[in-house]
């Protein structure tokens, strides 16, 4: 009888795991990297970077700005660089995600597509596509990024510090 009642506890309770689980909120990031920020602040300092493709776990919404999870730290994100995910119980299970390549990792930055970028090279032939991805590569540090707005008593956009 009491290994009865230890294993009903049990199910209820592996139930109530998984049940919680299958509700967790999940958004997905959809340009190059995300910078998860220590404020609801576009320049506020990073606590994490998320490279695209990254599953974050949703903890609350406050106007344009995601609370979030990712690899243990917690921190701000603005909408703008995540899509709602639906939750699957395969991809706990082992289930593969597909990967993006490099160059459509590097044109979701851009905001384009592959048929879009193609149109627009054929419309506009005398374009230096290469000074682009030159500048792309270009990383300031978030030291440098924080300096940079202190010396020049920059604001955020809205007019928040």
């Amino acid at each position: 009888m009491k290994a009865m009642k230890r294993k009903a506890w049990l199910i209820v309770l592996m139930l109530g795991v998984m049940s919680s689980v299958a509700l967790a909120a999940t958004v997905k990031v959809i340009t190059q990297e995300a910078v998860i920020r220590k404020e609801k602040r576009f320049f506020a300092p990073a606590v994490i970077r998320a490279p695209y493709g990254s599953i974050l776990e949703e903890l609350r919404r406050e106007g344009d700005w995601i609370q979030v999870g990712f690899q243990g730290k917690q921190g701000w994100l603005h909408l703008s660089a995540v899509e709602e995910q639906k939750f699957r119980l395969s991809s706990l299970a082992g289930g593969r995600a597909e990967e993006a390549r490099q160059d459509e990792v590097a044109l979701a930055g851009k905001g384009f597509t592959p048929e879009v970028e193609k149109a627009f090279r054929e419309k506009n032939p005398q374009m230096r596509y290469d000074l682009v991805n030159q500048v792309e590569t270009y990383k300031v540090g978030e030291e440098k990024l924080q300096a940079f707005l202190r010396a020049g008593n920059l604001r955020e956009p809205g007019g928040g510090s």
